[in-house]
């Protein structure tokens, strides 16, 4: 089965059409959408209108016109920590027409008996959108927040304040454990927005290591096939690589510029080659 995986492509037309060429290329069997899928460069205050009128004007006529390219094609994909939540009955509509899975959450059957599940929320960040974001374990401090912290609700962005938004809320830690559970971990693939904890996937331009203690730990207990991340887009140009290995799990973050994609393509059989990884941009 042979997948194509991106992730943080942010509402960016040209990335989503240099995707689409290259899976007709490839002849991929399947897509996978890592996150943060909308728009986040225009207005805060028209943010929400801004991403739903992407998905409506943008994103159904081209998931339409690869279906009709490429039939049999399944497209996977999960709203990232940019993407406001209120929009995803909209997500929800593409789905109903079968142009889309939506991951979070979820397990779904790939081919040769594994499995693909989905989780898309993330640690705090400094940013405003807080929809998808969660406390990384029990005792993860709040860190100072440097920006209005806000939700989406159906009469708009909400300011609230930070600790009553984590307080409503269980830790990444809490939610991860209750995830669909697969029939074999051996024969899984996790879609995890959120890249794990001091690995090459997580590092920032300064250095700092900012992924996920609750992801790590997740993968060091249970060993899944493979785990797909993003969230960090230089991560993989900071340390050097956009793959690294918790045990026997390969986990991958391909990165994100906005100018060209980032992308993985590979055949899920046989990921643990890594001659068989082919990365758009670092070979």
């Amino acid at each position: 089965m042979k997948i194509i995986y991106v992730v943080d492509l942010h509402g960016i037309e040209g990335l989503y059409s240099q995707l689409f060429r290259l899976a007709v290329n490839w002849r991929v069997d399947a897509i996978i959408i890592g996150g943060d899928l909308l728009p986040k460069h225009g207005s805060f205050g028209t943010s929400v209108e801004d991403q739903r009128d992407f998905i409506i004007r943008f994103m159904k006529p081209k998931l339409e016109e690869i279906h009709a390219e490429l039939p049999g094609l399944e497209v996977y994909a999960m709203m990232g920590n940019d993407d406001w939540i209120i929009n995803m009955p909209y997500l929800e509509e593409l789905q109903s027409h079968g142009l889309v899975r939506l991951l979070h959450n979820k397990k779904y059957r790939l081919a040769n008996g594994f499995e693909i599940i989905g989780y898309g929320n993330v640690p705090p960040t400094p940013f405003s959108i807080k929809d998808s974001e969660r406390l990384d374990t029990a005792d993860a401090p709040i860190e100072p927040q440097h920006f209005a912290v806000c939700i989406s609700t159906d009469k708009g962005i909400r300011q609230i304040d930070a600790v009553t938004h984590f307080s409503r809320h269980n830790t990444m830690e809490k939610e991860l454990a209750k995830l669909p559970v697969p029939k074999s971990y051996q024969k899984t693939v996790y879609v995890m927005h959120a890249p794990p904890f001091r690995t090459n996937l997580d590092v920032l331009y300064d250095g700092r290591s900012v992924g996920s203690r609750a992801i790590r730990q997740f993968i060091e207990e249970n060993q899944p096939y493979l785990t797909l991340h993003g969230h960090i887009h230089e991560a993989p140009s900071r340390s050097g690589s956009y793959r690294d290995k918790i045990g026997n799990t390969v986990c991958i973050n391909p990165g994100q510029t906005t100018r060209d994609l980032h992308a993985v393509v590979f055949e899920l059989e046989d990921v643990l080659n890594t001659m068989n990884l082919n990365h758009t941009i670092f070979g």
